[in-house]
Formats: structure tokens, sequence, C-alpha cells
């Protein structure tokens, strides 16, 4: 084998090295429990690097996605929950929020979403506290908060969720209906902000200008690596949220368990372009509230197949006239929920339910 061969096998196995270590990193940032993701994410964003990168060079920016917010809870501030706890840590970080929580109540919720949830890079703090009538030690206040919650939002918004099976959940964020449909709402605003958008030609720019140091040039490719990883959780969170509530909107408006869809993890993952063993790590240990602030662990929202084929067959029986056939049960479930399945499935579901043939339903009717 000549040199050029070896040094191409070598660059080749490199890179697939690579993309193997990639594949590696996202999968643990998948399985991380939520309290140290959002500890992770705090101690990339409260590094010096990504301030400079942020506020400075405006290389970094935030990109909120589509039908999210940050939840209501946030604004309401609830704290008799987390007092219920008895953490001392708790407890130390309610100490002296009454003054923060009034200033934010004053100043309104749409001015506290232009100038301190999703400012924009221009706005200065002096003018922030200018617009809001604040004293710019109130600004720093108010920003240190909203920090808080995004690294402790776990404390914040507890789970009422028994721990299974060593399963302690998170509830990382609430369906809440909207002008134009469902919402969901973040409980960590660093969630409900988006993902990091990075001007990677502006990086090159300044770079080539000498604006950097080599050992600078280093350690931001290296937050640039720690971003695209969240990133890459972040992404996979919020599209699983949103096909849950895309999947499920019907029992979403309802609060009705025969509203409930069969929807398998192997379907979602098809939707999304991940290996179905992805969905499963990303949905694991985690719940949500629903609109009518029941929570609920988000694999509730997959129920198996049958289970649910057969309670909307039981519904159907119980509230549909002149369903005699199991033809005729069939056909109207796929088109009152889109639920496909064939009539020998439908004859066996009936009859686990211990529901007669068609014949006998009719004399009974009769």
């Amino acid at each position: 084998m000549g040199t050029l061969e070896i040094q191409q096998t070598q660059s080749l196995q490199t890179r697939q090295e690579f993309k193997l270590i990639a594949r590696l990193e996202q999968s643990n940032l998948l399985e991380m429990p939520e309290e140290e993701f959002n500890k992770f994410i705090g101690e990339v964003e409260n590094s010096p690097l990504f301030r400079r990168l942020y506020q400075e060079a405006r290389i970094i920016r935030y990109q909120r996605y589509p039908r999210t917010d940050i939840s209501s809870s946030f604004y309401q501030l609830n704290e008799a929950i987390t007092a219920d706890t008895g953490s001392p840590d708790v407890e130390s970080l309610l100490l002296n929020k009454e003054d923060v929580v009034s200033w934010i109540q004053k100043i309104g919720l749409e001015r506290f979403k232009q100038y301190f949830l999703y400012p924009e890079l221009e706005i200065s703090v002096e003018k922030i506290a200018r617009e809001c009538h604040l004293e710019l030690s109130e600004v720093g206040k108010i920003n240190t908060l909203i920090n808080e919650f995004s690294i402790l939002s776990e404390f914040y918004n507890p789970s009422a969720l028994s721990p299974k099976h060593g399963i302690h959940y998170s509830k990382v964020a609430s369906v809440e209906k909207g002008v134009e449909g469902f919402v969901i709402g973040y409980f960590s605003p660093s969630f409900a902000r988006g993902r990091y958008s990075i001007e990677y030609g502006r990086f090159e720019e300044l770079r080539g200008n000498e604006a950097f140091s080599r050992a600078e040039v280093k350690e931001i490719r290296q937050l640039f690596r720690r971003l695209e990883l969240i990133n890459s959780r972040k992404d996979t969170v919020t599209r699983i949220l949103q096909n849950i509530v895309e999947k499920q909107s019907l029992y979403l408006e309802s609060g009705d368990l025969k509203a409930l869809l069969p929807f398998s993890q192997k379907e979602l993952a098809g939707r999304i372009g991940l290996a179905p063993s992805s969905v499963s790590r990303a949905i694991r240990a985690k719940s949500l509230d629903t609109p009518w602030r029941e929570e609920k662990a988000l694999k509730d929202f997959f129920p198996r197949p049958r289970r649910f084929k057969k309670e909307l067959v039981k519904h159907l029986l119980e509230t549909e006239g002149g369903l005699f056939s199991d033809e005729a049960i069939r056909a109207k479930l796929e088109q009152k929920f889109g639920v496909s399945t064939s009539r020998r499935s439908v004859a066996s579901l009936r009859r686990e339910l211990g529901m007669p043939p068609a014949g006998k339903r009719k004399k009974t009717v009769l």
C-alpha cells in the first residue's frame, strides 16, 4: 500500500472515529438527567467566552422554536409548591425573591418578554432600565433570577409523579391553549429562548482579521461543539413534544382518554428521523402538564395500539347507533379517529370486550 493510500485510509478512520464520538456524546446527553443538563447549559452560558461571543462579537444568537414560549407558571412564581419540599437549598433559593417578582409584575408580561426573556442584542442594559423604569441593579437581579430558573427549574416546578422502578420524573413543559392553538410552555427560560444560532461565517471573518488568538480559536471551537450538542438535545425534545401535541390534540382538547390515539415511539422516530432508541432515551423520566394541569409522563402519550383500539371500539359501541357489523365498526374507527385496522381485529377486540356478534346485538336492540 502506497503512502497516499495509507494517508487516505487514516483520514477515513479519523472521520469515522469523530462521527462515532459525536454519536456517543449525543447519546450520553440525551440520557443526562434534566437537572444536570440545565447545569451544563448554565456553565456554558455563564462563561466569559460565551458572553463575549454573544454580547460583543454577536456570533451567537438565540433562535426560538415555533409554537413555544415560557410556561405561564413562570409568571406566577408559585413558591408555595417548592417550599413544601423542606429542602434547605430550596429555602435559600426563595430568599429575597419577593422584590424581584414585584418588579417583573410591574413591567408587565410583554415588556418582560421583549427586554428580558427574548432581548435583542442591540438593546443595552441602560436602555432596558430606562424603558422599564428600573434601576440598573434591578435589571441585574431580574436577569439573575432568569438564569437561576434556567438552571434550577426542577426546584421551582417539581414533578408530583410517584417514582416508579427508580425513575424520578422531571417536568419539562406545560401544554397551554394559545390564540392559534396549543403552545409548549417550557419551565426553563433557556429552553424557551430556543436553540443557539452560530454565525460561523462571521467567526471565520474575525479569525481572519486576527480578532482571536490561536488559543482562543481553539477554545471557541470547543464551545461551538458544546453548543451544537445542547442544540441536538433541545431539538430532539422539542420535536418530540411538538409531535405529541399534534398527534394527541383531540386528547389534549378534551381530556378524554378515549381520544388518546395509538402512537408508537417507532412511528415518532420515523417522523423526526431518529432511531427509536434515541426517542426512548429522550422521553425517559420526563413529564409535562396538560392544559387541565394534570401531570403526565411523556411515555403515557405512546399508548399500546391494541389496548386503545379496544377502548375506541367500546366507546363506539356504547355511543354510536347502527354499528351492527364488525365492518361498520372498522370503517367508523378510520373515519372518526383515523385508526386503521382489519375487520378480523375488530371482531377479536369485540369478543375481548364481551360484546355479542352483530346478529345477536340486532336482536337485543329490536
